[in-house]
């Protein structure tokens, strides 16, 4: 398969091969307006000088993330488990350093907040073998993994008890239900099921007690533990988490502005 357009490699089914040219072209290319592979100035790819990991547009208005790895060539990388659905992949350092401020290392450790997938190649011989989209599940102090998305979407919908792990960087295999559940319960028993941003009230609405708690502060900007307070979560209906979370990558507004700009187009 050839790849002409980056919008393309967002859509690609698993399993397809693709030249390694065709890919280093496609990142060369995608730079030179009205190249064959310019797909406009969202699309540019972004890259590392070692071409491992590379990124579809400028942060935070990330689209994809375009990992492609030789299991084995480094400590840390590699599947995690027999049917291939985890991936431990290392961060990018200078002089052994891993900075979370760098932009390879940076639209790894923002995916959960930002929700862009991350697609997964693998090398065989002269071709990368497009082995999915994955998400981040937990990130470590010098490698994240990656977990398949359809993996997690499938837990998620057998649990609903599937939590978050607070402190430090690392996720439990839920990223689509918020958070923790002992702070989900600390929100409710402060302000029930009340969204902070529409003012609907979720169990009146549907009968059930509901609430998604949002932290002001992305996790993702903490390089460790951190002290989570009630002050620095809010509750938010679902409709209204899912719109912060885009106009925070989109955007890249604070929740106040958000907060603000989402209560004007309701008339709040």
């Amino acid at each position: 398969m050839k790849i002409e357009r980056p919008q393309e490699i967002l859509d690609i089914p698993t399993g397809v091969r693709v030249s390694k040219r065709n890919i280093y072209d496609l990142i060369q290319y995608s730079k030179v307006e009205n190249s064959e592979y310019w797909g406009g100035e969202s699309f540019v790819i972004g890259n590392t000088p070692q071409q491992g990991i590379n990124w579809i547009g400028q942060f935070p208005n990330i689209h994809g993330v375009i990992i492609k790895v030789r299991p084995g060539s480094y400590d840390h990388d590699g599947w995690l488990d027999k049917s291939q659905n985890t991936y431990r992949y290392s961060l990018k350092a200078r002089n052994s350093v891993v900075s979370f401020a760098e932009t390879a290392n940076r639209v790894l450790i923002s995916q959960p907040q930002f929700s862009y997938p991350i697609l997964l190649f693998v090398e065989e011989k002269a071709e990368w073998v497009f082995e999915g989209r994955f998400i981040v599940s937990e990130i470590g102090d010098v490698f994240v993994v990656l977990v398949r998305h359809n993996e997690i979407v499938h837990e998620i919908n057998e649990n609903n008890d599937l939590s978050f792990v607070e402190g430090g960087r690392r996720y439990a295999n839920h990223l689509l239900v918020e958070r923790s559940k002992s702070l989900v319960n600390l929100l409710k028993s402060i302000s029930g099921s009340t969204c902070d941003i529409c003012r609907d009230d979720f169990s009146n609405r549907y009968g059930v007690v509901y609430i998604e708690a949002h932290h002001k502060v992305p996790l993702s900007t903490f390089a460790n533990a951190h002290e989570v307070r009630a002050d620095d979560l809010v509750p938010l209906c679902p409709n209204c988490h899912r719109a912060t979370h885009i106009y925070m990558r989109q955007n890249g507004l604070e929740y106040d502005e958000i907060k603000i700009l989402l209560r004007s187009r309701m008339c709040i």
